[in-house]
């Protein structure tokens, strides 16, 4: 087909069939002909990179992980009254652990990627950003949150913390973690309703063990979660409640309930351990109940 051509021509024309599926039978100048070819290949480098970029987009997880942020928005926007947990140290996942044996809905934040992974693989909603910045907080609906559990390893960013939360949520409750007793007073000031010292808490434990192991076990078995024979719950009495008023022993008592009144929490910060029947309810008591989760369930559908 191309007898009489030089090898160049032949070149030329076996390319652009190969490549085009079309010769025409113009002579163009030696310098388009270069031109032509060079385009010709460039466009299927092209075409190779955009299919290669689509294939790994596709079946590369970038597709699905698209998908499920996407997922993952559209819950966080949905929750109401959920937990929000910054850091997920040791400190956090013990926290979480806890939040997931009660059913709470709850969003983990924590600026490490590789934690935040560990995070996503057990199936909890992640936010990968450093909770201090506003714009996080955000994602993870501070305004809706019902609590705010600080977790970070530094004071100084817990109290940054505290006082960006409690600036966006004037309602949120909010429990940090401190390393130091200096440094609790500063993260109260700050906006934290409860301020944990983990180390000293595990002293508490550790010495409760030793000294009384019954007792701990016993308690160990109240606090667990994952234990449904006997639990303790809170219960506020607030505005326009049916308990305001009225004694203890009208509605709580251990006769009509199975549950047991341990304290009362009262508005100005005082608190009457294990009351008497006699004792009045008022507006903005905490009840502290024990009790079974039937006997705890039964009692808050009667009184709400």
């Amino acid at each position: 087909m191309f007898l009489g051509k030089d090898l160049w021509h032949a070149f030329y024309a076996t390319t652009i069939i190969l490549l085009s599926h079309f010769l025409h039978g113009a002579e163009e100048p030696f310098a388009e002909q270069v031109l032509t070819i060079i385009l010709v290949i460039g466009s299927y480098f092209i075409l190779g990179y955009i299919i290669k970029g689509a294939a790994e987009y596709i079946y590369g997880g970038t597709l699905k992980e698209n998908r499920r942020k996407r997922r993952m928005i559209k819950t966080i926007s949905k929750m109401e009254d959920h937990y929000v947990v910054c850091g997920y140290g040791r400190v956090g996942r013990q926290v979480v652990q806890e939040l997931k044996s009660e059913n709470t809905d709850f969003i983990v934040i924590d600026k490490n990627p590789e934690v935040i992974k560990v995070a996503k693989d057990k199936g909890f909603i992640v936010i990968l950003g450093d909770p201090i910045e506003e714009s996080i907080l955000k994602k993870a609906g501070i305004g809706r949150a019902k609590a705010l559990i600080s977790a970070l390893g530094e004071d100084t960013d817990n109290l940054f913390l505290t006082l960006t939360a409690r600036s966006m949520n004037p309602d949120i409750f909010i429990v940090s973690r401190a390393s130091s007793e200096e440094n609790i007073s500063k993260i109260k000031k700050a906006g934290a309703d409860r301020v944990s010292l983990p180390n000293q808490i595990g002293g508490y434990h550790l010495a409760g063990i030793a000294l009384r192991p019954a007792v701990v076990d016993f308690l160990d078995i109240i606090i667990d979660g994952k234990h449904t024979e006997l639990v303790i719950e809170e219960i506020s009495v607030n505005k326009g409640s049916q308990l305001v008023g009225k004694r203890v022993g009208d509605h709580m008592s251990r006769e009509k309930t199975g549950a047991t009144v341990l304290a009362i929490n009262r508005k100005d910060g005082t608190t009457k351990i294990n009351p008497k029947h006699e004792e009045m309810i008022i507006r903005g008591d905490q009840l502290i109940v024990m009790g079974t989760k039937d006997q705890l369930g039964k009692l808050l559908k009667e009184i709400s």
